[in-house]
């Protein structure tokens, strides 16, 4: 049994390796899943986990309940709707996380994931990057004609995910310690990047 989670930066392709590599090993693959379940397990949309873990949502609702009573705050979004703050968010977040775990042979993408599993038997932790030029080119095939401005928009997509990596799990997220393998997709294709991986458990597994 083996579970792998993949960390990557905004348009490092990290979503497609993961996906190619839970297809390679035949293991499950979650990232929107994550998505999903927060939002029924907290009674709100999935909108509205996308837009707290970006920020948009997080800091409002963060200053709304120190100021006021949560029976006020329920009265106003009605009382069948759910509420996220940061403690709930990170407490389904790390229930989620180690639920996945304990199904075992799956690629989970993103969400600090590999921080959680910091110390699980089995648990791998591979970092996908790219170089910058790779990063805007893939970028610009993202995002079509949405964005002008690309590389801003990148470097906004890195800081929002440094305070993230911050904000609930006090780590810097560029910490080399923090992962099993650094894969650098600008340097080796998806197949060896793959092949990497499966080396990788073949070789901790020997030695078991």
């Amino acid at each position: 049994m083996a579970v792998i989670t993949i960390f990557g930066l905004y348009a490092t392709n990290r979503r497609a390796f993961g996906k190619a590599l839970a297809k390679k090993l035949n293991y499950d693959y979650a990232d929107r899943d994550i998505i999903r379940e927060l939002a029924r397990r907290a009674n709100i949309s999935e909108e509205y986990v996308e837009s707290y873990e970006d920020g948009r949502s997080r800091g409002l609702m963060q200053i709304l309940s120190k100021t006021v009573s949560m029976n006020f705050i329920k009265r106003i979004i009605g009382d069948s709707a759910g509420y996220m703050d940061s403690k709930i968010y990170f407490k389904l977040l790390e229930e989620i996380v180690i639920s996945l775990y304990k199904r075992g042979n799956i690629v989970i993408v993103g969400r600090g994931s590999h921080c959680i599993l910091q110390g699980y038997d089995g648990a791998y932790f591979i970092k996908v990057r790219a170089e910058w030029e790779d990063r805007v080119k893939t970028a610009r095939k993202l995002l079509s004609s949405r964005v002008c401005d690309v590389e801003n928009y990148i470097d906004e997509q890195d800081k929002r995910e440094k305070k993230f990596m911050e904000y609930f799990y006090k780590v810097d997220y560029l910490n080399p310690s923090l992962f099993s393998l650094v894969i650098n997709l600008s340097k080796v294709s998806r197949e060896e990047g793959i092949q990497q991986v499966i080396d990788l458990i073949s070789a901790k597994k020997s030695l078991t």
